[in-house]
Formats: C-alpha cells, sequence, structure tokens
C-alpha cells in the first residue's frame, strides 16, 4: 500500500479521464441507502470484480465532511478508524494531501478496505484495476458507476442481493 501526495492523484485522475475519456454513460448504475447497507460485503465484491490485478488505486475527490481532520469529525468512530488504518501503513498526512491509494499486486483485501471506507464516509472516488480496463465512479450521492470493467453485469447482480442496494 503506497499514498500518493495531491499532485501524483492528480497526474494520475488526469491519465485516467483521458484513458477513459470515450466512455460515455455507465455500464452499470447501483444505488445503495446510506447506514443500511453493509459497506465491508458491497466493498468485497467490487475488490473481487476487479480481478486479478498488478495495480488499482483508489482515489478520494470530494466528501461533504471534509477528510475528517475538522475538529467536529475528529472524534468520529469512522473517520478515526480510517485515520488508524493509514497510520498501519505509516502514512500521517491529511486526506486531502495524499488523496490517493495505489494499492499493490493481488492486494484485494485492501482495495477492499479503501473501498468499504470510501463507501462508508460517503466520498466522491474513482476506483481503477489494472491490467484491462477497469474503472468505477463512488459517490457520496449514494450510488456507484461502473463505467468500464468491473464485470459490471455479475457485479451489480451480485450487489442487488445485499441489504439496501438497487439498481
Amino acid at each position: 500500500m503506497r499514498f500518493l501526495s495531491s499532485d501524483e492523484s492528480n497526474t494520475l485522475d488526469r491519465k485516467l479521464r483521458r484513458q477513459f475519456g470515450s466512455v460515455g454513460r455507465p455500464r452499470v448504475v447501483m444505488y445503495y441507502t446510506s447506514g443500511e447497507t453493509d459497506y465491508a460485503s458491497a466493498a468485497g465484491l467490487i475488490a473481487r470484480a476487479a480481478g486479478p490485478f498488478t495495480e488499482a488505486a483508489v482515489l478520494f475527490s470530494f466528501c461533504l465532511t471534509g477528510d475528517g481532520w475538522l475538529e467536529h469529525k475528529r472524534s468520529d468512530p469512522r473517520w478515526r478508524s480510517y485515520r488508524q488504518w493509514r497510520a498501519s501503513f505509516g502514512e500521517a498526512r491529511r486526506l486531502y494531501d495524499a488523496p490517493g491509494h495505489l494499492i499493490e499486486r493481488g492486494d484485494a483485501e485492501q482495495l477492499s478496505r479503501v473501498i468499504e471506507f470510501a463507501l462508508d464516509l460517503g466520498w466522491d472516488a474513482l476506483v481503477t484495476a489494472k491490467p484491462g480496463r477497469n474503472l468505477l465512479f463512488l459517490s457520496h450521492d449514494d450510488h456507484v458507476d461502473v463505467m468500464v470493467g468491473f464485470e459490471a453485469r455479475p457485479l451489480a447482480a451480485s450487489l442487488s442481493k445485499l441489504r439496501g442496494w438497487r439498481s
């Protein structure tokens, strides 16, 4: 696991948008109900749908509550858990300063964990995995847009079986 600085994340974001620029509408859009959703199971399904990857990334771009460092959010147990998870990898920078999460070859457990945090904390984030063309968007507005790859149809079928998920 490596955390990308804001500049590195922006560079990767631009590269992804060029690479996937021709992708129009999402192949699949899945909606979920905040707070009524099993984020761990959903994140696991999404991570497994990436297949055997050589590298994956989750790029945070926005959250209504900021990056969890504001005074009123510092005591929130969900944000505290996220900061502790980051610290376990030696990362002390704020999410705004290091918004990229670069996951190493085949570490689906860590990819799943980052996606779980993103869903639970209400991030807007791009998720990508290679080889292949895999790109999805997590929205703070309680939906996941599968743009390319991620076994879109089977993933949607699996997510729809979880409580709080629908297409």
